[in-house]
């Protein structure tokens, strides 16, 4: 068993509750609330773990390089 980390997004939708996003596992989810949309997102990233493999999600790879970038936008 692997402990790992992902991040919630949570965004309020327009006909109320909140639409949550997980950036690691590009996987989006909603509830009612707060704690309901962070639950359904923990059983949606599980379910989704389970089917494809930790060692298939490139975010967890082992060889994984991360470098910052800064860009100029318009806006």
């Amino acid at each position: 068993m692997k402990k790992i980390k992902i991040t919630a997004e949570l965004i309020p939708a327009e006909e109320g509750g909140y639409v949550v996003y997980c950036p690691e596992l590009d996987i989006t989810t909603e509830g009612e609330t707060i704690e309901e949309a962070i639950d359904m997102l923990k059983d949606a990233a599980s379910g989704y773990i389970e089917v494809v493999g930790i060692e298939n999600i490139p975010h967890f790879a082992k060889n994984r390089q991360i470098k910052e970038l800064e860009l100029v936008v318009n806006g």
